[in-house]
């Protein structure tokens, strides 16, 4: 079971290759816009980001150039209806890792996607470690001070956006924008729940929560 970013501004095609990849085990996450792709990239953990070349703001190919530039090492396949030899060309350069033309045949597609999961990874961190707390990006599990800690995806993605940019302060609509969007009911109230909720899970007694409310601007992530 693989994550898997797609970035596919057509809600028909996004639809079918989200069933296509979940029917065979893998979560995806599917997102319609250039300049979301790039934020998801940079700030969760993928195993797999799938690109559309033609997308609203930012294209596929400048999506993956500036991530890449970044020091980005997720593979990378763009699934586009661009079957020009040059753009192939150009999108390998940028740091594709293969690219398939559509229409597309189903089981090429889970073929390419397969062989791009086989492939060795460079260096991401896969553990994030800060005050106790090890939160795993491969198993998905948090412990503190060594014992699990039960925790839904939006905690664990709420944290694991903190845990990355210690000491930066998140107001509610970023949090909302970053971790809840695919949420229909993700209001203010909600998100300043489900932090409340995380704070409490990972505080040790006689410590201080390294979740810190900022008042009158949000929320960091502090040891």
């Amino acid at each position: 079971m693989a994550r898997i970013l797609l970035v596919e501004d057509d809600p028909a095609m996004s639809e079918m290759v989200v069933e296509l990849l979940s029917t065979n085990h893998h979560i995806v996450e599917p997102v319609y816009e250039g300049e979301e792709g790039l934020e998801r990239l940079t700030y969760f953990h993928y195993d797999l980001a799938i690109l559309d070349w033609v997308l609203p703001g930012l294209s596929g190919l400048s999506l993956c150039q500036t991530y890449r530039q970044n020091g980005g090492q997720v593979p990378i396949l763009f699934l586009t209806g661009q079957s020009n030899v040059i753009n192939k060309v150009k999108a390998l350069d940028a740091g594709a890792d293969d690219y398939l033309c559509k229409p597309y045949n189903y089981n090429e597609l889970l073929a390419r996607v397969k062989a791009l999961l086989r492939r060795p990874p460079g260096y991401i961190e896969r553990v994030l470690e800060s005050g106790g707390i090890s939160l795993d990006l491969d198993a998905c599990t948090v412990t503190m001070d060594g014992d699990k800690i039960q925790m839904p995806p939006s905690e664990f993605a709420l944290l694991e956006l903190f845990m990355k940019n210690p000491g930066r302060v998140y107001s509610s609509d970023e949090l909302m924008q970053r971790v809840f969007k695919t949420e229909s009911e993700a209001t203010d109230e909600a998100v300043r729940q489900r932090v409340l909720r995380l704070r409490k899970k990972i505080s040790s007694q006689g410590k201080e929560s390294p979740i810190k409310t900022v008042k009158g601007l949000g929320y960091k992530f502090e040891i």
